[in-house]
């Protein structure tokens, strides 16, 4: 289940992402490991809360009901490397990962973003080393009806090392649910 993030969230997301810090950070390139990871989650839900009023981006957690916790995040902003309208984003808890909560999410997320928003063009960036997260985003790419292989490269800096990573880029209205 996808609820709107707001702060009564914070403790549950903190607790899952306690699971696997570093999924957070492969997740969130802006997160600075020598940081502390607790305040700029804080400060990124606070913020998103804020952004969300402009729409500017909107965040949910992913709520797993059997079990009564917070298992991710998705989300989508206005902060792209290709010139979308909106750029897009998830994490997974660790201990869920692997059971397709990623593609269900995103699938919701995007089929939303196509009813309720006037944009036109949304990305998808992955590190290519990240080979969960490119594997989910060629899945949805696929799902989509579009070419797994037509990506662009987006240099990014993450962890004060530049990275190459790929940015699928696709129209909102070349999205066919089959």
């Amino acid at each position: 289940m996808l609820n709107p993030t707001c702060s009564s969230d914070l403790n549950g997301l903190l607790i899952a992402i306690n699971e696997k810090p570093e999924d957070i950070i492969h997740a969130m390139p802006w997160i600075n490991k020598n940081k502390n990871i607790k305040s700029q989650i804080t400060s990124f839900v606070l913020e998103s809360e804020i952004q969300n009023k402009r729409g500017e981006i909107h965040v949910w957690t992913i709520f797993c009901v059997q079990k009564g916790e917070v298992i991710g995040l998705i989300g989508v902003d206005s902060m792209t490397h290709q010139n979308g309208d909106f750029n897009f984003g998830y994490w997974v808890k660790h201990s869920f990962q692997k059971q397709g909560i990623a593609i269900k999410s995103i699938v919701k997320v995007l089929s939303w973003l196509s009813k309720v928003h006037s944009s036109k063009v949304v990305e998808i960036t992955v590190n290519p080393q990240n080979i969960s997260g490119l594997a989910t985003c060629k899945h949805i790419i696929r799902k989509i009806g579009l070419d797994e292989n037509m990506f662009k490269k987006s240099l990014i800096t993450h962890q004060d090392d530049e990275i190459l990573y790929h940015t699928f880029v696709f129209p909102l209205e070349k999205i066919s649910w089959n």
